[in-house]
């Protein structure tokens, strides 16, 4: 292959490079996909909803029956003797062994619900990870929002830093011209010197608040590095409407730490009815069959079928205590309910009002940028004119490029104050 050839061929390979590039763009549902997926404190919480599922079948197993097997060794010896009062006789058989080899049953017939309200504590329990869960999944998912519209800010912010540095640029270039026919003085260029400094200052700065957003995302979706993709910029999405009572009935409802501590409530209850049950007797069935080899034994079958009803007495204040205790955490998990509740409220207000102000930040900001950008042309206009003066431009600029941030920074509080809002909701 010729070399027009080889070049060509590395050309096609470069636009296709380039447009795989520009194809690899992630929303914001697609870094929430991955995030749900590779987040390691998720991976967490659903094992510990594996083990308490574990817990569940392992409480009822009481439902089965227990098989065992059992082996049974004893060595004795017997001595007797016989007196008269001509002679006396003694008997010495000598040592003994007996060992018995049994396969045996046992089953928990009826125990006043110990065993039921176990398995329902255990349920419970089960649910208050499943909240849990809930809990860490809405974190991550606003995390990864916070972190993503983040990402979205800083690049926008370097586009306002581009343009900054390209307008002091050529006011720079615009001061030395007036300068060198005569109709600026010095200052004039040495001031717009300055500032294109300031702006390559600031430019760097908002390049690297892109990267360290990138940092912050990653970490979000739990990757160990920023992802060579684009985000597509959905930053000024559309408002959204709110009605205050219909926010605080839903917080209420779907608030996974709220629901967390309802379920506490209901796993203590289970255990308070358990406890009382433990002062109840338990009624057991048990069948043994085996064989007997030893001494005077050989493979005699054996076995033995019986019930045993164990009626507690005693056990040194155990249950007594147990069952206070239970209580005592009854009643503090109710009173958590009812902080939780205030807190919520609280939380749901708050953001709702933050979203409010937010919303209404975006029409002033916007306002404050028209203005700006007016005054920036006027000055310029007149400084091009020779009727302004340097200072009066660099001032404008700097209004202008402020009111642009701050106009990028509105939009930016309005949608993750939005998703706050979505956050104390519960929703996903």
């Amino acid at each position: 292959m010729n070399k027009k050839g080889v070049i060509f061929i590395t050309v096609l390979i470069a636009v296709f490079l380039s447009r795989m590039a520009a194809a690899a763009e992630w929303d914001l549902k697609t870094c929430l996909d991955i995030g749900l997926k590779q987040n390691p404190t998720i991976r967490a919480a659903q094992k510990g909803i594996d083990g308490a599922q574990a817990r569940v079948q392992q409480s009822q197993s009481g439902y089965y029956p227990i098989l065992f097997g059992e082996v049974d060794y004893n060595r004795y010896s017997t001595k007797s003797s016989v007196s008269s009062s001509s002679s006396s006789l003694s008997l010495n058989p000598g040592v003994s062994e007996l060992t018995t080899y049994y396969l045996g049953l046992s089953q928990n017939i009826y125990d006043f619900g110990r065993r039921e309200y176990k398995i329902k504590s255990f349920k419970e329990d089960l649910k208050t990870y499943q909240w849990t869960l809930k809990d860490i999944r809405l974190s991550v998912i606003d995390a990864i929002r916070q972190a993503y519209y983040g990402v979205l800010l800083a690049q926008r912010v370097v586009k306002v830093r581009q343009g900054d540095l390209e307008r002091t640029q050529e006011h720079f270039k615009q001061a030395q011209g007036f300068y060198q026919v005569g109709l600026r003085a010095k200052i004039d260029v040495t001031q717009a010197e300055v500032t294109v400094i300031t702006a390559q200052k600031a430019l760097l700065q908002a390049e690297n608040n892109v990267q360290t957003s990138w940092v912050a995302l990653a970490a979000a979706m739990g990757l160990d590095k920023p992802q060579v993709v684009t985000l597509k910029d959905d930053l000024e999405l559309g408002r959204v409407e709110w009605n205050p009572e219909d926010l605080q009935k839903e917080a209420l409802e779907k608030d996974p730490v709220l629901n967390r501590l309802r379920v506490v409530i209901n796993f203590l209850e289970m255990g308070e009815e358990q406890a009382k049950r433990e002062f109840l007797p338990a009624l057991t069935g048990t069948a043994k069959y085996g064989f007997n080899t030893g001494t005077f034994y050989s493979n005699d079958e054996t076995w033995n079928v019986g019930l045993q009803l164990n009626i507690p007495l005693f056990s040194g204040f155990y249950k007594k205590y147990r069952l206070e205790e239970i209580r005592a955490n009854l009643s503090l998990a109710k009173s958590n309910v009812e902080t939780q509740k205030l807190l919520v409220i609280s939380n749901i207000q708050n953001q709702y009002l933050n979203q409010v102000l937010a919303e209404k930040q975006i029409d002033v900001a916007r306002e404050a940028l028209r203005s700006a950008r007016e005054n920036l042309d006027l000055a310029e206009g007149r400084y091009k004119a020779g009727v302004g003066n340097m200072l009066d431009v660099t001032d404008a600029r700097t209004s202008f490029f402020q009111a642009e941030t701050d106009y990028n920074q509105a939009l930016y509080s309005y949608i993750t104050s939005r998703y706050k809002v979505e956050r104390a909701l519960g929703r996903e």
